[in-house]
């Protein structure tokens, strides 16, 4: 049966590992998704870190260009995050998929602008995916490109089978927030620990609980910040997707404080939605194009601890009512980005190339 589907050779530097579960998941599940229709053959790099980053990084351009100079002219090549890969693509005239997710056309280094000589050489010649609406704006202000040439494809959206609204108990008496991120500068982590103190300090929600599921290098700082707000608090690091769907569903609304100006997408905040979670997000990025103020969640000035407190204490002051309807709207959101809609618009992309 493999035999008579198209090959898809799929090149990432971002996939999962049972070490880092959900580095690069998105990608790991645009794999599985496309299993039944085409016959894939992988070519990834999994997390790495000092020394072993390097050859990591060594071993994985080898295999690239033992992949394309294997693959035959109808094979098609898909390539997330081709900056990185872009002189090697240079090499090979084949049928690429260039998959782009955000950082990946920031030119900010001297290595990334090498790279970006090899990388808009070949732009204008392959088919583009890119996660979002927002994102697609940024793109064709950038690259001159043929909007036909672009199909939004948000990052394998939803698996609303995992990501659901469960029975689960309720919470004592407590207003659980919750973050979902790497734990990094960037993703906001300490604007968000900053409007707890604030809230905290002004006794405008004394019940306050966090729930934080991630790792990364700020881990440390961020168990030690916990411990000084002196409230309930759990940190959990390499969930599976129904563990984290789980965690999900034990939260009364979901932050996600962002200030990456390439946040093209979010996915966090759509699976929260998906969920039954309201967002209250940075208005910037990815999230501005799905969350809608006071229907689904909130927005506030990104970097703005205190606006953050605000909208927080906005949303605990919400009646039921409105409550129950910003639930139903979050749900509701987050079908338009359903994994199975989204595999259907990319098979048929794919299939036309």
């Amino acid at each position: 049966m493999s035999n008579s589907k198209r090959k898809l050779i799929v090149i990432s530097n971002m996939y999962p590992s049972v070490k880092n579960i959900r580095y690069g998941i998105f990608v790991k599940n645009f794999v599985v998704s496309l299993e039944d229709n085409f016959e894939i053959k992988k070519t990834i790099l999994t997390k790495k870190t000092g020394f072993s980053k390097l050859l990591g990084y060594i071993g994985f351009y080898i295999r690239i260009v033992k992949a394309i100079s294997e693959a035959k002219k109808e094979d098609l090549i898909y390539v997330h995050y081709p900056l990185f890969v872009a002189p090697l693509l240079c090499l090979f005239n084949r049928k690429y998929i260039l998959n782009f997710h955000g950082s990946d056309i920031t030119f900010n280094t001297s290595i990334r602008k090498v790279y970006s000589f090899f990388l808009k050489k070949i732009i204008i010649k392959y088919p583009i995916v890119i996660p979002s609406k927002y994102y697609e704006d940024i793109f064709l202000n950038q690259f001159k490109k043929e909007k036909e040439k672009l199909l939004v494809y948000p990052s394998g959206g939803i698996n609303r089978t995992i990501f659901k609204p469960l029975k689960t108990e309720p919470q004592t008496n407590q207003f659980v927030i919750g973050f979902v991120s790497n734990f990094i500068e960037k993703k906001g982590w300490r604007v968000l620990l900053e409007a707890i103190d604030i809230l905290l300090k002004e006794n405008a929600i004394s019940n306050i609980s966090l729930r934080l599921v991630g790792d990364g290098p700020d881990k440390e700082e961020i168990l030690i910040r916990l411990k000084n707000l002196n409230i309930p608090y759990t940190l959990r690091s390499n969930l599976s997707q129904a563990e984290l769907a789980e965690e999900y569903n034990l939260l009364d609304v979901f932050v996600f404080p962002t200030y990456r100006v390439d946040e093209s997408l979010g996915l966090v905040g759509l699976e929260a939605m998906s969920c039954g979670v309201p967002v209250i997000a940075s208005n910037m990025g990815g999230p501005k194009g799905y969350i809608n103020f006071g229907e689904n969640g909130l927005l506030f000035k990104p970097k703005d601890a205190d606006d953050l407190a605000s909208k927080i204490m906005t949303y605990n002051n919400y009646t039921g009512d409105k409550k129950t309807n910003m639930i139903r709207s979050s749900e509701k959101t987050a079908a338009d980005y359903d994994s199975k809609k989204v595999k259907n618009e990319l098979v048929t992309f794919l299939k036309n190339q």
